[in-house]
């Protein structure tokens, strides 16, 4: 995996005064814990993701995945995000810890970048697997995962904010070039497949979000144009918030996104958030998948 968030943290101002930070003990961010079976009568909906999942610069109040579960009462969610994962990563960590939790739903919830990461053999300073394809099978390589280059957790320790995001930055650089699309993409669609094909074995309706960075809002990125065309040729549906972003006004947008010179840069604010969960409950509710999903113990004999 490389590595997870720490069980039962809490940071109180890890973004800013009041902007915290706090997982619960299986490492998931939440303020809650995670019971292995659903306690209510509604569907649990796990976020499986990178940073923009995680809600790097916000709460845990107030990330995408937090607020989908408060904008309608058929929904709890499990943020299952985390920072600096690639799609390698975000699939690996669901088939390990979160395929075999109580759950109807799962959103797969990923950005360009992440598809680069897949190509990488370290993040952060830490060494993380890479997925390959061995005779059509996903198989992990660089594992076990080389240990980290140096001790960050104590550089962090004795960090301010600043600073620490500042180390992460230059830790995050990849000493490898941008991975191809002719390297990666082949082994992205095997992940794609293996997770739609393995939800639907358990009866879990998957959802996969391609969610827009700045990037993507002021160009046509190469990672975006293949994801829609594997994603179309694999006959899985995606719900791709970029040319809803796109149409939006240039002012709006630009609040969707902390701005690169504060901490967490790039990622989502507050209304960024609001905007995507906004979206995603409005689509979700639509969906006859999830419409047509009735819960075990509310089956009529």
């Amino acid at each position: 995996m490389g590595w997870v968030g720490k069980p039962n943290a809490y940071v109180p101002d890890m973004y800013g005064p009041g902007i915290y930070v706090r997982t619960n003990a299986r490492g998931f961010r939440s303020d809650t814990e995670t019971p292995p079976a659903v306690v209510s009568e509604k569907r649990r909906i796990i976020c499986a993701g990178d940073s923009f999942t995680f809600g790097e610069g916000v709460s845990n109040a107030t990330n995408w995945c937090h607020q989908l579960s408060l904008l309608s009462d058929n929904f709890e969610t499990v943020n299952m995000g985390q920072p600096g994962y690639g799609v390698d990563q975000i699939f690996l960590r669901y088939m390990r810890d979160g395929i075999n939790l109580d759950h109807e739903i799962l959103i797969f919830a990923f950005v360009d970048g992440d598809l680069d990461r897949m190509a990488y053999s370290h993040m952060y300073g830490y060494g993380k697997p890479i997925l390959v394809l061995d005779n059509g099978n996903l198989s992990p390589t660089n594992v076990p995962v080389p240990r980290f280059r140096w001790n960050l957790s104590r550089m962090l320790e004795r960090a301010d904010l600043r600073s620490v995001e500042f180390v992460q930055r230059i830790a995050s650089r990849p000493a490898e070039p941008v991975s191809p699309i002719d390297q990666v993409g082949p082994v992205a669609t095997r992940v794609f497949r293996s997770v739609y094909e393995s939800c639907l074995e358990k009866g879990i309706v998957p959802i996969f979000v391609y969610l827009p960075t700045e990037r993507d809002i002021a160009e046509e990125t190469p990672w975006h144009s293949w994801v829609a065309s594997a994603m179309t040729s694999l006959d899985i549906p995606m719900i791709d918030l970029t040319p809803m972003m796109r149409r939006i006004s240039a002012s709006e947008a630009a609040s969707f996104f902390i701005p690169d010179s504060l901490p967490a840069g790039g990622h989502y604010t507050e209304s960024g958030n609001l905007w995507v969960a906004e979206i995603l409950q409005k689509t979700l509710m639509k969906d006859t998948r999830i419409l047509g999903i009735e819960r075990a113990d509310q089956e009529s004999d």
